[in-house]
């Protein structure tokens, strides 16, 4: 280092350590203050939400308790303990549902002493059913509540729950229930904007930067069928650190201004008064560099050899390491085709599946009802069971060629519409089809599977809510350009625009549990019979899917 070089470190020193010591001082100081701060409202918060919940929940237990004191009185009661093949027996098994909706309550169960469902509000075919774990929980919680996620018909509900017990005849009974209790009226708990409260869910801690405001026990039993194992659910609180960071942003910003201008003004005076000084000093510094110079050429020229020959050697090496790369990489993508073709077959099958299920589920719900009406459901529904599982042999035929070629024979289409509608048990379906239609240049399992996967789009799109999926039919353009058309419509949530706009990728989905190959497979199918297919959706107003396959005729 030269004299300028050592003069211009000097300056710098100087001017610059004496502003850092005081800007890192105020960011201490500011950064306390704030924290200390941001403290005292999370206190403030959490005292607030621990009243409310409080209060909520013995609210909920005298509800529970005045739904306990009507039903020991009740001699229906009575008579369905000791006659469960009585009337009072339906009875008891609806009192739950009805209650639970006087009391505006998500979820409702009443069980015996040894933990027997007598009667549940959120899921009626629950009775019977043995679960101890809930109340044992709730008893145990010091609380005297529990966060739980019930089984309904169409998926869970989470609620907080409490309980209440009576007793009859000398037997214990305890009646459980509660409100809804998700993210959004957790969030509600919050009265100050600037801290967010959350509820975590799950065996793990809560976030590094949340604060636990309170802990109760969490049972799933929509995963299990069970409420098990020790969960818990926590209610924590996270302070807004944005206008924190925004203010410290501020603080660094203007000290790192005024640390950069100092650093410029000491270089340009370091560097004037160096000129001044070390003239002298750098004439003696050329005539040496020249006679170090002569004596570097010197050295180059026997080194030369040997620089070269280590080159090569790392050259060689890197080579190696290049093929072993490429090796992994082949590797990795074989792996990945493999992966994408094993997620294909498992979505088709579902899909294949779903009819299936749903006949199954309406012949049990039948021979629980009306048993005498069984063998005419089955013989109305026996053509979709047939059909689903011929199409599953044919879709198991398809993959054991691995690269099936599509068939592009003339089908009828209306029996493969008409077989796809009465797959559907969960919505309703407004079909609309003329009386004949021309043949299509596509097989029908071709047609069955880009149908199924718009129609079952269609039904989850309503998310178990009241709904119509209408799918129509007709025939277009005129000689050779014939096709016939076919529109899936829903009255679900409908998509954006950037959701459009990946719809038909690969594995995309916004469902937590979907594969993200239904419309693409709608797409690629579509490409091998020569088809096309476009969408028509706003949020809030539902989709509409619509292809078009030529007709047989016109090829």
């Amino acid at each position: 280092m030269n004299f300028r070089a050592r003069l211009t470190l000097g300056m710098v020193a100087v001017a610059v350590i004496p502003l850092a010591i005081l800007g890192y001082g105020v960011r201490r100081e500011m950064t306390a203050r704030l924290d200390a701060d941001a403290a005292h409202r999370v206190d403030a918060v959490r005292a607030a939400l621990a009243s409310e919940l409080a209060t909520t929940i013995a609210a909920d237990r005298a509800r529970l308790q005045s739904l306990a004191s009507d039903l020991s009185a009740d001699n229906r009661f009575r008579i369905a303990l000791t006659n469960e093949e009585s009337a009072d027996r339906r009875w008891l098994l609806d009192w739950a549902g009805g209650s639970m909706k006087l009391a505006d309550f998500a979820i409702l169960q009443l069980q015996d002493s040894a933990g027997r469902v007598l009667s549940s509000g959120q899921f009626r075919n629950d009775f019977d059913r043995v679960a101890p774990a809930l109340p044992h929980s709730i008893a145990s919680s010091p609380a005297g509540a529990a966060v739980v996620n019930a089984r309904t018909p169409d998926g869970s509900v989470r609620a907080l729950t409490t309980l209440a017990t009576f007793a009859v005849r000398g037997e214990r009974f305890t009646i459980i229930g509660g409100a809804a209790f998700d993210s959004a009226r957790v969030a509600r708990l919050s009265s100050d904007g600037t801290v967010a409260a959350l509820l975590e869910l799950g065996r793990g801690s809560p976030p590094n930067d949340a604060v636990v405001a309170d802990s109760l026990p969490y049972l799933d039993e929509a995963a299990t069928g069970t409420a098990s194992g020790t969960a818990v659910a926590h209610l924590v609180l996270i302070p807004d650190a944005g206008p924190t960071r925004a203010l410290k942003a501020g603080v660094v910003r203007w000290l790192l201004l005024t640390l950069g201008g100092t650093l410029v003004l000491a270089v340009i005076v370091a560097t004037l008064l160096g000129r001044v000084v070390s003239a002298p000093i750098d004439d003696l510094a050329e005539r040496t560099a020249r006679l170090d110079l002569d004596r570097l050429n010197q050295k180059f020229a026997t080194g030369r050899d040997d620089e070269l020959g280590a080159l090569e050697r790392t050259l060689n090496a890197l080579s190696g390491r290049l093929r072993t790369s490429v090796a992994r990489l082949r590797e990795a993508e074989r792996a990945a085709a493999t992966g994408d073709l094993a997620r294909q077959v498992n979505h088709d099958i579902k899909n294949g599946l779903a009819p299936i299920r749903n006949v199954l589920r309406h012949l049990a719900q039948t021979a629980e009802r009306e048993p005498a009406t069984l063998a005419a459901v089955y013989a109305e529904r026996r053509g979709t069971l047939e059909a689903s599982v011929e199409y599953l042999d044919e879709l198991a035929r398809t993959y054991a060629r691995l690269s099936p070629a599509l068939g592009r024979g003339a089908t009828d289409p209306r029996p493969v519409v008409q077989e796809v509608a009465r797959g559907v048990s969960t919505a309703t379906v407004d079909l609309r089809m003329p009386e004949t239609l021309p043949r299509i240049r596509a097989d029908a399992v071709v047609l069955h599977r880009i149908l199924d996967n718009l129609v079952s789009n269609a039904v989850e799109s309503l998310d178990g809510n009241p709904g119509t999926v209408i799918i129509t039919a007709e025939t277009v353009g005129t000689g050779d350009g014939r096709r016939v058309r076919f529109a899936v419509s829903d009255t679900g949530r409908g998509m954006t625009r950037a959701e459009l706009d990946r719809a038909f990728n690969d594995f995309y989905t916004t469902k937590a549990a979907g594969t993200g190959l239904g419309l693409s497979v709608v797409r690629r199918l579509l490409t091998d019979v020569g088809g096309s297919v476009k969408a028509d959706t706003a949020p809030g107003e539902g989709s509409t899917f619509t292809i078009e396959i030529p007709a047989a005729e016109a090829e």
